[in-house]
C-alpha cells in the first residue's frame, strides 16, 4: 500500500471517530423542558389570602387599641388642674381601699382584674404613666421598672391553688404581724411640709399615690415633682434592718 493510500485510510478513520464523538455528546445533552403557565384560580376567594387582604380585614381592629389607649392617654389630668378638696371621708376611705388590697402593710398589692398573659409590655400598657379606664384607675408604678410583674404582685380574683370551693384560703396560725399603717406625716411646725410617713424603699413614684389620678391620697400642687425637695423620709421607717450575730451581706453594707 503507497503512502498516500495510507494517508487516506487513516484521515477518513480520524473523521469517522470524531463524527461518532460529536453524535454521541449531542445524544448525552438534555432536552430543555418547557413548563406551562398554571392558570388562573377561578373560585372566587383564593386558597392563600393575602397580605394586602389580612391587612384590609383587620384594618378597623388593628387601629381600635391604639385608639383607645391614646383617648385614655388624653383622659388623664393635667398636673395644673385643680386638686379637689381632701376631706377626711376620702383621705379614710382611700386607705381602707389600699388596705384591701394588701395582705398587710408593706405587701406588693393584688391585682384587681383577670390576666391573660405575663408579660411586662402588657401591665405596663396601663401602669406605665397610669390610666383612667372606665370608671378605675390603673395607677401607674410606684417603684423602679422590673419586668416579671407577678413574682410580686398575684391575681386576687382567679381561682387560688389551694383555696377552698368558696375561695377561703387554709391559713396556719402564726404570730406574724405586718407593718403599722403609714397614718399623716408629722410637721416640725405648723405650715411646714409634712414628713413621708412611710418607707421609700420602692416608692420613688409619688405619682402613684399621690399625683393627678389619685383620689383621697391626691396632693393638692401635683406639678412640684420634685417631692423630696420639701417633704423629707422618715429617718425612722428608712433605716436598714438590723442583724444579729452575722454580719450583713456585702450587698447591704
Amino acid at each position: 500500500m503507497s503512502s498516500a493510500r495510507l494517508f487516506h485510510v487513516i484521515a477518513a478513520g480520524a473523521v469517522g471517530v470524531a463524527l461518532m464523538g460529536l453524535a454521541t455528546s449531542w445524544r448525552s445533552v438534555p432536552t430543555a423542558r418547557r413548563y406551562a403557565r398554571p392558570e388562573p384560580s377561578t373560585s372566587a376567594a383564593p386558597l392563600v389570602p393575602t397580605y394586602a387582604a389580612e391587612r384590609e380585614r383587620h384594618h378597623d381592629n388593628r387601629l381600635r387599641h391604639p385608639g383607645n389607649l391614646r383617648a385614655m392617654g388624653n383622659d388623664r389630668p393635667a398636673l395644673t388642674a385643680p386638686s379637689p378638696v381632701v376631706s377626711d371621708e376620702r383621705w379614710s376611705a382611700a386607705l381602707a381601699a389600699r388596705t384591701q388590697r394588701r395582705a398587710y402593710d408593706g405587701a406588693p398589692p393584688t391585682i384587681p382584674h383577670p390576666i391573660r398573659q405575663q408579660d411586662f409590655p402588657n401591665c405596663m400598657t396601663c401602669h406605665g404613666q397610669g390610666l383612667r379606664v372606665g370608671a378605675q384607675v390603673a395607677p401607674a408604678i410606684c417603684h423602679e421598672t422590673h419586668a416579671s410583674c407577678v413574682q410580686c404582685h398575684v391575681v386576687s380574683v382567679d381561682p387560688i391553688p389551694g383555696a377552698a370551693p368558696d375561695g377561703v384560703i387554709p391559713f396556719e396560725d402564726n404570730s406574724f404581724a405586718g407593718l403599722t399603717p403609714p397614718l399623716r406625716g408629722e410637721r416640725a411646725w405648723v405650715g411646714a411640709p409634712p414628713t413621708i410617713p412611710h418607707a421609700t424603699n420602692m416608692r420613688s413614684n409619688c405619682d402613684s399615690c399621690h399625683g393627678p389620678l389619685a383620689l383621697g391620697l391626691r396632693t393638692s400642687h401635683p406639678w412640684r415633682q420634685s417631692c423630696t425637695q420639701c417633704h423629707a423620709p422618715s429617718a425612722e421607717l428608712n433605716q436598714r434592718p438590723t442583724y444579729a450575730g452575722t454580719p450583713p451581706p456585702l450587698a447591704l453594707r
